[in-house]
């Protein structure tokens, strides 16, 4: 679903570094208000001109704090599960009404409850009750509006609700819902969703099993904390919150999901968890799955699914599914495209075509720049297996300070319209098309395993007026991808942090590639390639760089190592795929010293640095194997086993 918003942005300026002001060379001014150098088209490998200057760590994101003030608002829900004084109401096959303000004692079998005046508040206690609707809502408050609704589990109770019908929920209310109390809350819906509120849904201390055709559980926002949610199965999203307002201007108030320390499951067709603001995370447990439906291209299907042309991005062998890049569907006939009938991300800020206020105060159609983090991830462990990108922001930007990530996707692992942004955390990407996407990439910290059929890391834009970039100034960055290891439509920037790239092994896709220049000033790079296309980084770079080419192909398990004139070793690298390209830098490398490279235990090369870039090679003859020299100096290796 696509939809308007207004937005009037916090707009926080990155604080930026200018590397390289180069006279004739002019700075360009980033929507979001921050300054970033122009790279200049003239900038190839070796070339001249400017990069992008230093990411800014500094700022979290107003998006972000508010969420934090809507979790810290469930401490007094915690404490409100008192039964004192409530009303028993003894078994019934007929429907319970509520018509007063007050507290009911539910324990027993029950055919449902249904709230029957408008703006009371309720307070329901389940302990060891069931509720079972055939031909209806189970828990009904959707007809008159109460003003509130809590469902209290009682301690050590199991309960259960469960409804049958014509496209209606199991829980349905049109009121703030609140879901508290020790106790399990089985729910399901054999016509539409399991838990739906018009308002917002609360949930906290409680254990809730949802099975559901439509979603799991539906608000106009939904915030948890210190409860587990297992959405057994659900025909769309597990957790859902969608604005009540299409038109109305955008606002942290409602659309949002935020969770804190939740143990959430799921196995779902749609979105593992879908907002339409904000989706904040932090602790916890997360188990993804999304499982999506693929339809062959046919006039009937792209009626039926209301799906374009160029949603059919997909092949087919066996029972596998292959993501494509779009410019490659034209060389398959209809019958071997496949298209997603619904998205089934994992975490996903849905698809809202966002506008906001410049400062005259006249809306400008774009995405939501930073101080905005439509996605912001704090902590937790996460396992995400899905058809469709596992995290994903529509736009705006991501945030990942923290926690443990594995992800297997057949599309796009981690990407956004504007800024992904990594500070820490443990990501592994065991599975994608694309592993890393974002008009900006930035990391900063933590540790990024990559694994890409297609780019490992990728900077690009459909907006003309963003010159993208990659900034790497900390963390453990590995990648191995079938195209570019590292690919910016504008610059690349390393300043720090360690970054391992085995690109691909044919073709015309590099180690590193960048429309607008690469420019290294610190950290350890070590990145291979084929030679189709080998760039070089820029000699504005201040920390020496190695290209090493070689025309015979390097085996696989051979190990890279690089010793300085006393025989320490400086890198040390297993090659996990072929190539014929190396490129290096790392600190210890010093103008006017003298390198030697080896292969195995064989000598490839020595060389006398005297220039930023310097470019070595060979040609012909077989690359040996075997183990490598010791060297005295012990460690500074990055390679696999020594990260």
């Amino acid at each position: 679903m696509k939809v308007k918003k207004s937005f009037l942005l916090v707009l926080i300026a990155l604080v930026v570094s200018l590397m390289f002001a180069l006279v004739g060379c002019g700075t360009n001014n980033r929507p979001d208000g921050g300054k970033f150098i122009n790279p200049g088209d003239s900038l190839g490998g070796g070339g001249t001109g400017e990069i992008a200057g230093e990411a800014d760590d500094t700022s979290n994101g107003s998006t972000k704090d508010d969420m934090q003030g809507q979790v810290g608002d469930l401490d007094d829900l915690s404490g409100n599960t008192s039964s004192d004084g409530a009303t028993v109401v003894q078994p019934t096959n007929d429907i319970y009404e509520i018509s007063k303000t007050g507290s009911y004692y539910f324990s027993g079998e029950y055919g449902g409850i249904l709230i029957t005046k408008k703006d009371i508040d309720v307070h329901v206690i389940f302990d060891n009750a069931t509720f079972v609707n055939d031909n209806g809502i189970a828990v009904d408050g959707s007809d008159k509006k109460p003003k509130s609704v809590i469902i209290t589990l009682k301690e050590g109770s199991t309960n259960h609700v469960e409804n049958s019908g014509d496209d209606v929920n199991a829980i349905h209310v049109k009121a703030p819902l609140s879901i508290n109390g020790k106790g399990i809350l089985n729910v399901k819906s054999n016509s539409k969703s399991a838990i739906k509120s018009s308002k917002e849904i609360r949930i906290v201390d409680a254990t809730i099993n949802a099975t559901a055709a439509n979603h799991g559980i539906t608000g106009l926002s939904v915030t948890a904390a210190n409860c587990t949610i297992d959405v057994k199965s659900a025909g769309k999203d597990g957790i859902n919150a969608e604005c009540d307002d299409a038109t109305a201007e955008f606002t942290t108030a409602e659309g949002f999901v935020a969770l804190s320390n939740v143990n959430y499951t799921c196995d779902v067709d749609g979105d593992g968890i879908q907002a339409d603001t904000v989706i904040y995370i932090d602790g916890g447990s997360y188990n993804i799955k999304t499982n999506g439906k693929f339809v062959q291209k046919t006039a009937d299907n792209m009626t039926a699914y209301d799906l374009a042309a160029d949603d059919f991005k997909y092949t087919k062998s066996g029972n596998d599914y292959k993501r494509i890049a779009s410019d490659e569907a034209n060389r398959y006939s209809s019958s071997q495209l496949y298209a997603l009938t619904q998205s089934c991300k994992g975490i996903k800020v849905g698809e809202i075509e966002y506008s906001f206020k410049d400062d005259d105060g006249n809306k400008v159609e774009g995405t939501v720049y930073d101080g905005d983090y439509l996605i912001a991830i704090s902590d937790g462990t996460f396992n995400i297996d899905c058809t469709d990108d596992a995290i994903h922001a529509s736009s705006g930007n991501v945030l990942i300070e923290g926690g443990t990530c594995a992800i297997s996707t057949y599309d796009d692992a981690i990407t956004s319209d504007h800024l992904t942004k990594i500070t820490g955390g443990d990501i592994t990407i065991e599975t994608s098309y694309e592993g890393i996407e974002g008009a900006y990439v930035e990391i900063s910290g933590g540790t990024v395993d990559v694994t890409a059929t297609d780019d490992g890391i990728n900077a690009a834009s459909d907006d003309k007026t963003i010159t993208a970039h990659i900034i790497i100034s900390g963390g453990d960055v590995k990648v191995n991808s079938g195209g570019d290891g590292i690919d910016s439509n504008g610059s690349i920037l390393i300043s720090g942090g360690t970054v391992l790239v085995y690109g691909p092994t044919s073709g015309m896709d590099a180690g590193l590639d960048a429309d607008k220049g690469i420019v290294i000033t610190g950290g350890k790079v070590f990145a291979t390639s084929t030679l189709g296309m080998v760039e070089t980084p820029s000699t504005n770079s201040t920390q020496y760089v190695v290209s090493y080419a070689y025309q015979s192909k390097i085996t696989a398990g051979s190990v890279i190592t690089l010793c300085d004139s006393s025989n320490n070793t400086l890198l040390s690298v297993e090659i996990v795929k072929e190539c014929q390209s190396i490129i290096f830098s790392t600190p210890e490398l010093k103008n006017g010293g003298t390198y030697t490279l080896y292969g195995g235990s064989t000598k490839l090369t020595s060389f006398t640095v005297s220039s930023i870039i310097t470019t070595i090679g060979s040609s012909g003859g077989s690359f040996p194997g075997g183990n490598g020299p010791g060297g005295n100096k012990p460690g500074g290796g990055f390679g696999p086993g020594g990260r």
